[in-house]
């Protein structure tokens, strides 16, 4: 991998995963928006997922106690069932539709963590869960993001640590499932396997910072400074692509 490369690859998985310790989420679209300037989503995705394995099992471990199966079962079902036509579209589509496309995703969930007042908001119907849900794993099996069920799941916890810790079991569902399909579809090779490996001291360097902070900081403020992140993240690279 050529020096420069690295080094921004560096910069933007610790960005990532800053966000991801902080939040519990926003991971994909900050690590990807940022390097989808430089690679394409079938290539940037697998790293991805390979670097978000164990920053999910070492989130899951920290809030455990806060699990509740109500609310991460179901999630976790129908996300790992609609990962496998989400890998199958990331395959097969062009990269720069599935560019403009996740740009406008991650614009229109920063938009929505925006206008959150907090967590607990009256939850929507049951069948529109489901069909959030749905969408989430599609969207999920395509580019990594788990933004909209985020979206939906903050509706029904208590707090930041309930989100963190069933967000987290629905991601780990998510990456049994995007595993299985990443490999059948050829997308998880040898190659990003080693981009992610070089990746991993960024990538923990950035989620233990990202945890540490988390702490100092108003529920508030995390929610409106990862929105922000996020909207300027899909606004760039919408535009780039259009």
């Amino acid at each position: 991998m050529d020096l420069k490369i690295f080094l921004v690859w560096s910069a933007a998985a610790f960005a990532a995963y800053f966000v991801k310790g902080l939040a519990g989420f926003g991971n994909t679209p900050v690590h990807t928006g940022l390097m989808a300037f430089f690679r394409t989503n079938a290539e940037l995705t697998p790293v991805d997922y390979i670097l978000t394995l164990p920053a999910n099992a070492a989130i899951l471990f920290r809030y455990r106690k806060y699990l509740r199966r109500e609310i991460w079962l179901p999630g976790a079902l129908v996300t790992a069932a609609a990962v496998v036509p989400g890998a199958i579209l990331l395959k097969e589509t062009d990269s720069g539709v599935l560019k403009v496309i996740f740009g406008f995703v991650i614009l229109l969930a920063g938009a929505d963590m925006l206008r959150s007042r907090s967590a607990g908001r009256p939850a929507p119907g049951k069948a529109v869960s489901l069909v959030l849900t749905a969408v989430s794993g599609l969207v999920s099996g395509m580019f990594g993001i788990g933004l909209l069920l985020a979206a939906v799941m903050g509706r029904t916890v208590r707090d930041s640590r309930e989100l963190k810790a069933n967000l987290t079991a629905v991601f780990v569902a998510d990456n049994i499932g995007r595993g299985i399909m990443y490999g059948v579809t050829g997308l998880l090779t040898l190659r990003s396997a080693q981009t992610a490996l070089c990746l991993v001291p960024a990538m923990g360097l950035g989620l233990f910072v990202g945890v540490k902070s988390a702490g100092r900081f108003s529920e508030k403020t995390v929610r409106r400074c990862t929105a922000v992140v996020l909207m300027a993240c899909g606004v760039l690279l919408a535009a780039g692509n259009i």
